[in-house]
């Protein structure tokens, strides 16, 4: 599976793959794949990647690897591409609007500009689960009455 947000970059990645489509299509999306959980789990797992070491293409590579969703596995594959073009990584997270919110692309800027994106991403992380967790409360409290 190939996951490009545009036709013609689909159509550019093939061709440099030397691989000639018969057809290129586009597929519908679960909206419950973009639950902010899923997007939290991945800064997480990357904010340790990049507190270990490794840099930002391969800790996206190997997350990619790792993805149980088919649909996640593609978006990482796109962003490290994206990475290797020389796109910056918010500008590439960007691009994914249902998956990274604003709140996302400022803390990864934040953490590009300062050269602290691990410590950027395991913030965000934290501020999201914690929202999460209220959000759950909050839901559980309107449930009960």
């Amino acid at each position: 599976m190939l996951w490009q947000t545009k036709r013609l970059e689909v159509l550019q990645h093939l061709q440099q793959q030397r691989v000639i489509p018969l057809a290129v299509r586009r597929c519908a999306v679960k909206q419950s794949l973009w639950h902010p959980r899923y997007s939290c789990e991945t800064i997480r797992q990357l904010a340790s990647l990049l507190q270990a070491g490794l840099p930002l293409a391969e800790g996206l590579s190997l997350l990619a690897q790792q993805q149980s969703h088919a649909q996640w596995q593609a978006l990482l594959e796109a962003l490290g591409r994206e990475l290797a073009r020389g796109v910056a990584f918010s500008a590439a997270l960007a691009q994914w609007p249902r998956a990274f919110p604003p709140l996302y692309l400022a803390m990864i800027s934040t953490g590009e500009l300062t050269g602290k994106l691990d410590i950027c991403c395991l913030q965000l992380a934290n501020q999201q689960q914690e929202q999460q967790r209220l959000a759950s409360k909050v839901k559980k409290r309107c449930a009960t009455r």
